[in-house]
């Protein structure tokens, strides 16, 4: 078949919830990749965050951040962040609107000592564990971050920090109360668009594999979509395909369904 350029997700869509990546997957990836199509991670996480063990699988570019970053043959091709005074701006604000938050960047991964949540501190000593350096002083001069997600106190206000920020920031809803915020206009569609025209593909040989609420742009853009089977069935709507969970070989048998491998 034709060359075609492929765009993945990473949490749910090629690693577990155990952050194991399926040796069905490695294979069926390795396979595509042979068979001359274009392998591209299109992800919430920053490049440096992403594990070695996806890196080694050999991709031939990162869409990281929700698309604030984009990197190809090694170099950035797109790279945009919130900057120190902004970044203050926006932690105090949240702490007073009573939301938890942790800031998420290239330099590394912030929580604040004041940050309750208690599956925020989980992703913290997860994200320190797999070698990304873990911050909790955010009174320094170089705290700044590409993105953040947060959650709610039982006393929160998060509608009033939303608001103040609606011209500046995208909030992402997702599971158990958290929203993944982002610079305003960013998405993982619009990596795809920046990608796509770079290399020269139209949307119509591209093909969108994710799991979650954020990969909706992902998956609207492309030109043949796949949702994991793993991915809440209120979505299940918005895939041309759904496949089988990430832990019963998904990956794998979308590949093989669109004759990908």
């Amino acid at each position: 078949m034709n060359r075609r350029i492929l765009f993945f997700d990473v949490d749910g869509t090629i690693v577990t919830s155990d952050h194991v990546v399926p040796e069905s997957a490695c294979a069926a990836l390795k396979k595509a990749q042979s068979a001359g199509h274009i392998l591209i991670i299109n992800t919430g996480r920053p490049f440096r965050h992403i594990e070695p063990q996806i890196r080694a699988l050999g991709f031939d570019g990162y869409i990281c951040s929700i698309g604030g970053h984009i990197l190809l043959d090694g170099k950035d091709l797109l790279y945009r962040t919130i900057p120190h005074t902004e970044a203050v701006k926006i932690r105090d604000t949240g702490y007073a609107c009573g939301m938890d938050m942790l800031f998420e960047s290239e330099q590394g991964v912030w929580m604040d000592e004041r940050c309750t949540s208690a599956i925020a501190r989980r992703e913290f000593a997860w994200l320190k564990s797999i070698g990304v350096p873990a911050f909790t002083d955010t009174a320094v001069p170089d705290f700044a971050f590409d993105k953040f997600v947060c959650w709610p106190q039982a006393c929160a206000d998060p509608e009033r920090f939303e608001r103040a920020f609606s011209d500046r920031l995208d909030f992402i809803r997702r599971e158990h109360s958290m929203r993944e915020v982002i610079l305003k206009g960013l998405s993982k569609a619009g990596g795809m668009k920046t990608v796509m025209q770079y290399l020269g593909f139209a949307p119509k040989d591209s093909f969108a594999f994710g799991d979650g609420p954020n990969d909706l742009p992902m998956l609207r853009e492309a030109g043949s979509s796949v949702l994991m089977g793993n991915a809440p069935q209120f979505l299940w709507k918005e895939a041309d395909y759904v496949t089988a969970p990430i832990t019963q070989d998904g990956l794998a048998l979308a590949l093989e369904h669109f004759g990908l491998i």
